[in-house]
């Protein structure tokens, strides 16, 4: 398939991932979210056999989890695994693989004690603000759970602090529930934005209904009218041009990329957010672009393939008023020359 001119590699904060070569006319999945924490309730209530269900809760919980594994498509998220009552950390937030989130799946232990195992819900909603600080762009916690929250402060208004501190953060729940109780809480939450809920045995029983709820939360589909090659994203800290460990698998995608094409040459553009004079932020977005360079270079991409430019501020993606626009606007692209 020959590449069309106007093809454009992106490597932008709001985190794609590769998709290779795409005709015209076919669907593309298109990101609803940049980051996700898949978010599982452990309290006692969890290893009590589902009235609807003959198997314990949590071993539904993880069989819905490995399902839906298997449909979200790896468009660069960055993503979590967390659990609650008590709080446990099974995988910080990293790039979305599924044989990553596969492995971390299969360690959530099914055969934990139920007695004097309460549900401190509010304080595990509350225990997520530190794993959201390390995350960039649209956010949404999933939560599996049966909602029996019965130690510590209100879970809603925990929810609640949390989507004041990060708009547009969306709680979608995947409902355990087998009480009247435990729904109502579940959807007191999950009503706090546009968010989405679903039953869990559902899931479990309906695959068509899992692919549906995964859609729901995670992606788009567009039709493409080009041929295109779309990257996964990097994205740089306020006043930084270093490029972190976490986004080199990102740039070593790239690499394969322009290895493969090695007709293609590219124009590697830097860009800052409006703080600071425009002066310094050109020389700044001109410093992005080039520790793209460098490692490309580093990696095997000839000179004469590649050029830079910085933009500064003067080409946002968002709203430089927000943190989070900002957090956009901080980014590298790369464009194919025409």
């Amino acid at each position: 398939m020959k590449l069309n001119r106007k093809l454009i590699l992106v490597l932008a904060v709001i985190g794609f991932v590769t998709l290779g070569f795409m005709g015209k006319g076919e669907a593309k999945q298109v990101p609803k979210i940049d980051s996700f924490v898949l978010f599982v309730d452990q309290s006692g209530s969890m290893y009590m056999h589902h009235k609807e269900v003959v198997d314990l809760k949590i071993r539904l919980v993880k069989r819905v989890l490995a399902d839906m594994n298997r449909f979200i498509p790896e468009l660069g998220y960055q993503g979590a695994l967390e659990l609650f009552a008590p709080l446990q950390e099974i995988l910080a937030p990293t790039v979305y693989k599924r044989v990553t989130f596969g492995n971390a799946i299969v360690k959530i232990k099914e055969d934990l004690e139920i007695h004097g195992r309460m549900t401190p819900m509010g304080p595990g909603i509350k225990g997520l603000d530190p794993v959201l600080s390390k995350m960039q762009g649209r956010k949404a916690v999933i939560v599996f759970s049966d909602g029996e929250a019965n130690l510590g402060p209100d879970p809603v208004g925990e929810a609640k602090a949390l989507i004041a501190k990060y708009p547009g953060l969306c709680f979608h729940v995947v409902s355990f529930a087998d009480s009247a109780k435990g729904k109502k809480i579940l959807e007191q939450i999950n009503k706090l934005g546009k968010c989405v809920m679903a039953d869990g045995p559902s899931l479990f029983y309906n695959e068509a209904a899992l692919k549906q709820f995964v859609r729901d939360v995670f992606y788009d589909e567009v039709a493409d009218k080009e041929e295109v090659i779309v990257l996964r994203g990097i994205h740089f800290d306020f006043d930084k041009y270093n490029i972190k460990p976490e986004w080199v698998p990102v740039l070593d995608e790239a690499v394969e990329i322009l290895k493969k094409n090695p007709n293609i040459k590219v124009t590697i553009e830097g860009h800052t957010d409006y703080i600071g004079t425009v002066a310094y932020n050109q020389k700044l977005s001109e410093k992005r672009a080039k520790a793209v360079y460098d490692y490309f270079l580093s990696k095997g991409i000839s000179a004469d393939r590649m050029k830079t430019i910085g933009y500064g501020e003067l080409k946002p993606k968002a709203d430089n008023k927000t943190v989070e626009g900002r957090a956009i606007n901080r980014r590298v692209e790369l464009k194919v020359e025409k």
